[in-house]
């Protein structure tokens, strides 16, 4: 390549097939080639991918063997880097979106890096060299990483985002409330005390029609054992699957997840696994670079930007996926190794308005302590019998914040993550529905650590809960609009699937009062007494059901070992009722604050990492 930056003249397409340049230039022996080739009667993809992230070859190379094939000039961008100056305003969507940067000025006008020259285009392009897609990525980065950070943190629309803040509407629904309750508190001690229990009596209300709800639907699926994995070679053309992981100083958790992931049973060259780490973060890099990732893993390093949340970090590495399906893990996860194939035939078997799948999700140290125990009652309710329900009844889905896979037209199509939401999964479910379209379950059982210190715990809930009033108060800045998105009927059910929870542990401590209250005096004689009866019916009709979809979700988990600790469960209520208040203050004083929660460090986790390591266990 000269070095002024102009193109050579046109050169003659090298017509030799990319195995014969890349083995003639001794970049491969024939054994690799054979494999490739072999590999490619599976996974259908490009000799290049396959020799790149099964056997390893140099993936410039292979980058560059391509651009001969074609007759193209080839940069090597990590000796030739991107000119940072030459980049216009406005221009950076259509970069990412095409894979191409602005790399030098030729005489006859800006001259551009393409990563798929294929597809590449440019209103100001003069001609274009070829470059390897990573490379191209991280010079991207390292030239532009200010204006994508911005991107990724204004990517959703304002309108809906919570960055645009609450609506008047609601921010005046909120002080009245407050002052009129503070009001009749001081006017009519009594009558507010009725009024409060009344409204306990409602979100009890509304928690057990959920539940019973729930549990009457019928789901389709049972719980048994699943049929094998398809092969993947019954499939014309299997995804790229693209899966994104961030972390944040989480280095006790490199070892477990790189395991975890490269058990997954799906061909390399067809997953591109992103570990997305903040700036700030070097012991969880360095934790990451000893291990010395398999190919198909790429470390994407964020910018320093705000909000500094998850939603952010996968906005970021969003641009750089390849994949047609993009799923999300967390740090902590121990997927199957048969996950990818069972979502890829999930969706081959899906309608076109599945647009996303949730697996199940679990804890594998769900016997290490009373808070785990409950913790992994409480999933498998949710995940085994509230969620399949809701699915059932056509209602819209709260994604969990991992093992969700999506089709990446409908991410984008949506706006992809609000970074200003701190559960950007619960947003993303219901943006999915506003758009008309559905997310389905996987059978798919996905194994995380649950936090084991009430400490950790609550600091966790209290996010989870912020993120639903958060979500909520997004969507309902106008309501008439969403009515119209949904439908009555979804409409309703969005507000009650958002609302129940949070609600029911605000007033969790109500409940508790009256229940002393009762045995303490007698509530007949008193003011309150229809109000405190109505409860007592609403709680005694409610527990059942809750109750139910525990047993339920454990037996078709097959955990019903730990039914019996389920009658501690409003033990575990009193946790959430802390983390409730907490939510509220902080969704009034720091809405996008990310209270992160450290995994890796449960007396079963530290097991497990010590075995990856190959280390022997404490105590031995």
């Amino acid at each position: 390549m000269p070095k002024d930056g102009d193109l050579s003249p046109r050169r003659a397409a090298d017509r030799r097939l990319i195995g014969e340049i890349l083995l003639a230039d001794g970049v491969i022996d024939a054994a690799a080639l054979t494999r490739a080739i072999e590999a490619q009667a599976v996974s259908r993809a490009r000799i290049g991918d396959i020799l790149t992230f099964r056997s390893g070859a140099d993936a410039t190379a292979v980058a560059a063997a391509a651009a001969r094939q074609s007759g193209m000039d080839f940069a090597d961008l990590r000796h030739e880097p991107l000119d940072a100056a030459l980049l216009e305003p406005g221009e950076i969507e259509h970069l990412l979106r095409c894979r191409i940067a602005p790399w030098r000025r030729g005489a006859g006008g800006v001259i551009y890096a393409a990563a798929a020259p294929e597809i590449a285009a440019s209103p100001r392009a003069a001609g274009f060299v070829a470059a390897e897609g990573r490379a191209l990525s991280q010079a991207l980065i390292g030239a532009y990483g200010a204006p994508i950070a911005l991107r990724s943190a204004t990517r959703r629309p304002e309108g809906a985002s919570l960055r645009a803040g609450f609506a008047r509407w609601q921010r005046l629904g909120a002080g009245a409330a407050a002052a009129g309750f503070a009001g009749a508190v001081a006017l009519d001690p009594g009558g507010a005390l009725t009024l409060a229990i009344w409204g306990a009596t409602g979100v009890m209300g509304l928690n057990g029609a959920l539940w019973g709800a729930a549990l009457l639907a019928r789901p389709d699926w049972r719980g048994e054992r699943p049929a094998p994995a398809p092969r993947l070679s019954d499939y014309r053309a299997p995804p790229v699957i693209s899966l994104l992981v961030p972390l944040y100083r989480e280095p006790e958790t490199a070892p477990l997840l790189l395991k975890a992931l490269m058990e997954l049973d799906y061909p390399p060259e067809l997953l591109d696994i992103k570990i997305i780490l903040e700036s700030d973060d070097e012991e969880t890099l360095e934790a990451f670079r000893a291990l010395a990732p398999p190919p198909h893993f790429e470390i994407i390093v964020a910018p320093d930007g705000a909000p500094r949340t998850k939603p952010r970090a996968l906005n970021f590495a969003l641009d750089f996926a390849r994949g047609e399906i993009v799923g999300v893990y967390d740090a902590e996860d121990r997927p199957p190794p048969d996950q990818l194939r069972r979502i890829v035939e999930q969706f081959a078997a899906s309608p076109p308005e599945i647009a996303c799948l949730q697996a199940r999700l679990g804890y594998y140290n769900a016997k290490e302590n009373w808070l785990t125990r409950c913790f992994e009652i409480e999933y498998a309710s949710w995940f085994d019998a509230m969620l399949p329900g809701l699915f059932r009844l056509g209602m819209p889905l709260p994604l969990g914040g991992t093992s969700l896979f999506i089709r990446r037209g409908a991410l984008e199509a949506v706006g992809a993550w609000d970074s200003h939401n701190v559960t950007e999964d619960a947003d993303l479910g219901m943006m999915l529905a506003r758009a008309g379209l559905r997310t389905g379950l996987s059978h798919s059982l996905t194994e995380e650590e649950a936090a084991s210190r009430p400490g950790a715990w609550i600091r966790q809930r209290s996010r989870w809960l912020k993120g639903y009033l958060a979500t909520w108060a997004t969507h309902m800045r106008r309501p008439g609009a969403l009515l119209a998105d949904l439908g009555l009927r979804r409409f309703l059910g969005f507000n009650a699937v958002l609302l129940s929870a949070v609600l029911g542990y605000l007033l969790l401590p109500w409940l508790w009062a009256v229940s002393f209250l009762g045995l303490a005096i007698d509530v007949e004689a008193t003011q309150a007494g229809d109000a405190v009866r109505m409860l007592q019916w609403t709680t005694a009709a409610t527990l059942p059901a809750m109750f139910a979809a525990a047993a339920l979700g454990l037996w078709r988990r097959g955990r019903l070992g730990l039914s019996g600790w389920a009658l501690t469960l409003p033990f575990y209520w009193a946790l959430g009722a802390v983390a409730a208040h907490l939510a509220v203050w902080e969704l009034a004083t720091a809405p996008t604050k990310w209270r992160k929660t450290r995994h890796g460090v449960g007396r079963i986790a530290e097991e497990l990492r010590r075995r990856a390591l190959g280390e022997q266990p404490q105590g031995r």
